[in-house]
């Protein structure tokens, strides 16, 4: 059947119609590009859009009837564009498609601004935020440490020992003691004795330096003993020693030592006094005082000291019963010598060293009242080493060899080996053990004799039975070789002792202890025994 449209006709449809599909495809452009521009849809002024949706009959309202066709349409027969035919356009713009479209004679909606705070919290809609650029950008919340670790308190390894009272830069610890005891034997005499009660009150002070370099410390006490049934053996006794190292340098250091004692002579000791000494209505006393001074030079691991020493003994004069004064001041001497050493740091643990030293004694008168003249000249050498094993093995261990020449001929030379130790060996956290060894080339005046090898040995074992109980026992060896008489005697000692901390001010203590002393000489043993229990105030 022959169409109805002639061939022109049929051209200017399809002009029409491309021209149609031309403008959809314009506005529809116009639109996507604005809803891009404004991807959430805040543009208030919307009339363009509206007026271009009325114009190609696009508006989503049904209830608005769509435009009449014109004369040219209908004489072309082209047909009114149907807005369903237009949803293929309206799709790819989901954004105006979504879009409601306000209603005839309805209010408009105020314009929408930007969400100033869409920019700093991450989300799109808005510039970046100028305004409130004061405002800190939000931070990631960090996860608090975990708190410090609760650190238990150090443990006092010596929660009884005194606390001292700071003066300056010094630690004085001072201490006062009394102890009430029995003696069996106050004279240390031979054959029957009778035992007399005793009490003894004695007062020291011990100082510690806190110095970053150099140091001072030092011991001081003294005492007396007043025995109630045996008045003449009462005496007094002190002894202290002070010393004092000045750091020059590193590698460069001097020092000092100031020592004294002041003790009884026994008759064992007396050994010279004539045998009516016995009965000496009080006991003489012996005093000694000395000084030591010098210094050390390192040289890396090599150590070189130099001390010069000097001693002065003093002897009481004995007074005897019928009132006899025996003058014993007759065998004062001093004692000069010069000390060398030199050792050598292997390692932290041991040094080995090895030292001389020389010295010659004067006596006041050159000649004793028994008519020999006893001054001398000695000298040893030793070699050992320094030991520093902590919480093990510290001390120090020598071997040597000593010679002492008298002026007198008829004294002969005394010569002996040396062996000297003072070592502490910690066997547990709570037991300590500590044992000496010296051996010394003394002078005595014994007619005959010129000097005497003596020789002690001793070992003490203390242990901790609880942090304020410590218990102690000491065992102790000691001989005197007379060198030109047939003469030689020993002391053997043991002890035991106790001591109870209150607190660190007050400490209970308990020891008794007991001496056997055995001589070459005729009528000379004897057995001492004490017992004793004091309290002790210390600050």
């Amino acid at each position: 059947m022959p169409s109805r449209l002639s061939q022109p006709g049929r051209v200017r449809r399809l002009a029409l119609g491309a021209l149609a599909l031309a403008a959809c495809v314009a506005s529809a452009s116009g639109l996507a590009q604005e809803a891009t521009s404004d991807p959430l849809g805040l543009r208030a002024d919307n009339s363009a859009q509206d007026a271009a949706g009325d114009a190609l009959g696009l508006r989503g309202d049904s209830s608005r009837p769509a435009p009449a066709p014109t004369p040219a349409q209908e004489a072309s027969g082209a047909t009114t564009l149907d807005p369903s035919a237009l949803d293929g356009a309206d799709s790819a713009d989901p954004a105006a498609k979504k879009k409601p479209r306000p209603k005839k004679g309805a209010k408009s909606k105020p314009a929408l601004g930007v969400y100033r705070g869409a920019q700093r919290l991450g989300q799109h809609g808005g510039p970046p935020d100028v305004v409130d650029s004061h405002i800190p950008s939000p931070t990631v919340a960090a996860i608090p440490p975990p708190p410090p670790r609760r650190l238990l308190p150090k443990v006092d390894d010596k929660p009884f020992d005194p606390l001292g009272i700071k003066v300056g830069d010094l630690k004085l610890t001072p201490y006062v003691e009394e102890d009430f005891g029995w003696a069996s034997n106050p004279a240390s005499a031979s054959g029957p004795q009778r035992g007399s009660a005793f009490e003894t009150t004695e007062a020291g002070l011990a100082l510690q330096s806190d110095w970053s370099q150099s140091d001072l410390h030092g011991l001081l006490k003294g005492g007396y003993t007043d025995y109630f049934a045996d008045p003449q053996e009462n005496a007094p006794y002190a002894n202290g020693v002070l010393d004092d190292r000045l750091d020059v340098t590193r590698d460069l250091s001097f020092d000092a030592e100031g020592r004294f004692n002041v003790s009884e002579q026994t008759l064992a000791s007396l050994g010279v006094v004539s045998a009516a000494a016995a009965g000496a209505t009080e006991r003489p006393l012996v005093e000694t005082f000395g000084g030591t001074i010098g210094g050390a030079q390192q040289f890396g691991d090599l150590t070189l000291a130099l001390h010069g020493t000097l001693d002065r003994t003093q002897y009481q004069d004995a007074t005897l019963p019928g009132g006899v004064v025996e003058h014993l001041s007759t065998d004062d001497f001093d004692d000069w010598g010069l000390r060398t050493r030199v050792s050598y740091r292997i390692s932290p643990y041991i040094s080995p060293f090895v030292e001389v030293v020389g010295d010659t004694r004067r006596y006041d008168d050159g000649v004793d009242f028994s008519g020999y003249a006893r001054n001398s000249v000695g000298i040893l050498a030793r070699a050992g080493a320094t030991l520093a094993f902590t919480q093990l093995l510290t001390g120090e261990a020598s071997l040597g060899y000593g010679e002492r020449a008298y002026q007198d001929p008829r004294l002969p030379d005394m010569r002996s080996p040396l062996i000297d130790a003072s070592l502490i060996w910690s066997a547990t956290p709570l037991t300590t053990v500590t044992a000496k060894a010296q051996t010394t080339l003394e002078d005595t005046t014994t007619p005959g004799a010129s000097g005497a090898v003596s020789r002690a040995y001793t070992i003490d074992v203390a242990h901790a039975l609880t942090r304020n109980v410590t218990l102690g026992a000491s065992a102790g060896y000691a001989t005197d070789d007379y060198v030109g008489v047939a003469l030689h005697d020993s002391t053997t000692s043991l002890g035991l002792r106790a001591e109870y901390h209150l607190s660190r001010d007050v400490v209970l203590k308990a020891s008794a202890t007991r001496q056997d002393y055995l001589s070459s000489a005729p009528n000379s043993n004897y057995i001492a025994n004490v017992f004793m229990l004091g309290l002790r105030l210390q600050r």
